[in-house]
């Protein structure tokens, strides 16, 4: 009777132990907008695989991360489209048409068709760029500026990425992909424009109403020009904010002068090879009549310097 006795309350301990265990886990747990239980389970298991030095918390946060990426992504229903310089009346009313952009290298108008993809619904947050630099054993860029008590404004987690480095931002988006096992990357050129279209709309701004008013979907009405939080205006159509200004946004493909001329007609990936990479979007510097969604411009892969205003987005191909 003695051992049933010690037997019994060993069992009731253990069960007591299970059900402690089951409410820890139960109240820790990771949610999710858009995957389930076991997805979001895998992901942990992935991030403990290739971060088992990581802390329970450091762990988390990274599980966080990677789900609120995959939370934030839109569909964006692939189709045709006319790429490039579309043209807006010259004057009200007028039937003749003017260039829409003021830059040349997008004046070559050509046909791109598209499979379905995701685009990021924001730009990937400084908090969550802090958050991979400090995973990968590096330390956040302007460590002299953060260390200011005047400039703590410019380091808020939830405004775009400060970035250096094309390839950084690239194996960022790679690095959610491969513990989310999702084809995660930067997004292409067309991809970009089309969902700044709209799905390939003649719009000249990616805004709620496709116009650019300052103050009410673009930011700098009251003369301060600066980076402002990744989710500050309304999206366009499709959902996806900011597309136009705040900060200029990295994309996968390397830029030529004449790719408009050579694109491929299906899924255009950019030239093979090149000396600077593709930018779309126009930082917070940029003058209104530059923030279009036609707007092409183009820097070296590796910056001199981390720059305030050149962010991105990630995109699921």
């Amino acid at each position: 009777m003695e051992c049933e006795t010690l037997l019994h309350g060993a069992c009731m301990r253990y069960a007591l132990t299970l059900i402690a265990s089951s409410l820890i886990v139960g109240c820790t747990s990771v949610t999710s907008e858009s995957l389930s239980e076991a997805e979001v389970n895998a992901i942990e298991d992935r991030i403990q695989a290739h971060h088992p030095d990581l802390s329970y918390s450091q762990q988390r946060a990274v599980t966080e991360l990677v789900v609120r990426a995959l939370d934030n992504m839109v569909f964006v229903e692939g189709g045709t489209f006319m790429m490039g310089e579309f043209g807006v009346p010259c004057e009200p009313g007028s039937e003749e048409l003017c260039h829409a952009d003021i830059w040349p290298d997008n004046d070559d108008l050509h046909e791109v068709t598209l499979d379905d993809f995701y685009l990021s619904r924001y730009e990937t947050t400084l908090g969550d760029f802090d958050l991979y630099r400090a995973v990968m054993g590096k330390a956040p860029y302007a460590p002299e500026l953060r260390s200011r008590e005047d400039r703590q404004h410019l380091f808020e987690p939830n405004l775009p990425a400060w970035t250096k480095e094309w390839q950084e931002v690239k194996d960022y988006c790679l690095w959610v992909g491969e513990l989310a096992s999702k084809a995660v990357d930067l997004p292409t050129e067309a991809q970009w424009e089309y969902a700044a279209r709209n799905r390939g709309e003649n719009a000249l701004y990616a805004t709620n109403n496709g116009q650019w008013i300052r103050g009410v979907n673009s930011p700098g009405d009251d003369g301060v020009l600066k980076t402002l939080p990744v989710d500050s205006y309304p999206p366009n159509p499709l959902g996806i904010h900011h597309l136009t200004s705040n900060s200029a946004e990295w994309i996968n493909d390397w830029y030529s002068k004449t790719y408009y001329q050579e694109s491929p007609g299906m899924n255009p990936q950019g030239p093979d090879a090149g000396e600077t990479k593709v930018i779309r979007s126009g930082g917070f510097r940029t003058s209104d009549s530059a923030n279009t969604t036609i707007l092409r411009d183009n820097i070296p892969p590796s910056a001199s310097s981390y720059i305030q205003d050149q962010g991105f987005r990630c995109a699921v191909h």
